[in-house]
């Protein structure tokens, strides 16, 4: 009778672990998990002690410090998206190699090094919450880093960009708009701006008394050239002059004058022009290709995870415990060494 009942105790204690999932998760039981790969709440909190003890020692005090719970969830919710985003990537044959990991490593060090005299193991632990560089989640934080690059370049590749630039600005050239090609001398002294009024009329160089007079930056060294432009560029006073005062050609007799000073103002053209010169189209997309591959990868990298979150949610493959607060004695926050961050 009592080796029965000690079957029935076995049976009814295994049937509960079963339930449970990982025995372990009893005695260190899950913040998050995606698939079979889980963050434990003594990993979670390691982390947030970690980034306090950090933030202690180089408190900045010109933005408020995350909560314990705010902490939390931004630890638990990079854990999620990292993972999502490895498992999407491992499914397209997208990895890292070891090697791969060990020179983003050092990749990361020497840009530490270069902007900070700070120990990098110490700069990981105090603003990631890692040990060190050769924690095992740092390198997954690197792996991660490197398969979100691949695939972001499988997914918006920079012929598809270029395409889309180029488009988008022979749309512009084909609309027109009324345009005015001008040219100013801009002083801060209205008696100066009248002299070069005077000299201009005698048949003074514009470009030469621009160079040596204006204060405009921007034009004063390519002859006071504003280039052509459509309306809405210029402070009213100015534009007015450009568009309805003066004929092309002509030169303000009276200093025309706005918030930056007083302008004397030449109308080189005006008409009806495309919104974008084409003669600038290379110039313009090559400008723009970097900044706009980024934006787009991130865009489509952003989309991409949210898609794979929500079907990885749905099938119960994402979990996440409630935010929790708890507090480890895994730091001693009060006699950590200090360190400067990196920017």
């Amino acid at each position: 009778m009592q080796r029965v009942v000690r079957w029935v105790s076995l049976l009814v204690v295994g049937m509960f672990l079963v339930a449970c999932g990982n025995p372990m998760d009893l005695v260190n039981p899950p913040a998050a998990r995606v698939n079979s790969k889980v963050l434990t709440k003594t990993e979670l909190n390691t982390r947030i002690d970690r980034l306090e003890a950090g933030m202690k020692k180089n408190p900045d005090t010109t933005t408020k410090q995350p909560t314990r719970a705010e902490l939390t969830y931004m630890i638990t919710e990079q854990f999620v998206v990292q993972n999502v985003l490895i498992d999407v990537a491992t499914q397209k044959k997208i990895t890292a190699t070891t090697s791969e990991v060990d020179a983003q490593v050092e990749e990361f060090r020497a840009a530490v090094s270069k902007n900070s005299k700070d120990d990098f193991d110490m700069v990981i632990s105090d603003q990631l919450g890692f040990k060190d560089s050769k924690d095992v989640g740092f390198r997954e934080f690197c792996t991660y880093f490197l398969v979100q690059k691949r695939l972001a370049e499988t997914l918006v590749t920079t012929d598809t960009v270029t395409a889309e630039i180029r488009a988008e600005l022979e749309a512009q050239a084909a609309k027109k708009e009324l345009q005015a090609h001008g040219a100013h001398i801009l002083v801060a002294d209205e008696a100066v701006a009248k002299t070069i009024i005077e000299d201009l009329n005698k048949g003074g160089d514009f470009a030469a008394l621009a160079a040596k007079y204006s204060t405009d930056p921007g034009s004063k060294d390519s002859g006071g050239d504003l280039g052509w432009v459509g309306k809405g560029k210029f402070v009213p006073e100015f534009e007015k002059a450009l568009f309805d005062d003066l004929k092309v050609g002509e030169l303000t007799q009276v200093p025309v004058k706005s918030q930056y000073g007083f302008h004397v103002i030449k109308l080189l053209g005006r008409e009806e022009r495309g919104q974008f010169d084409m003669a600038n189209i290379d110039s313009e997309i090559a400008s723009r290709l970097a900044s706009t591959i980024n934006q787009r990868r991130s865009e489509e990298i952003a989309k991409l995870i949210d898609a794979e979150r929500k079907k990885a949610t749905d099938e119960k493959r994402i979990e996440v415990a409630p935010t929790e607060v708890a507090v480890t004695p895994s730091v001693d926050t009060s006699t950590a060494p200090t360190a400067t961050p990196a920017k």
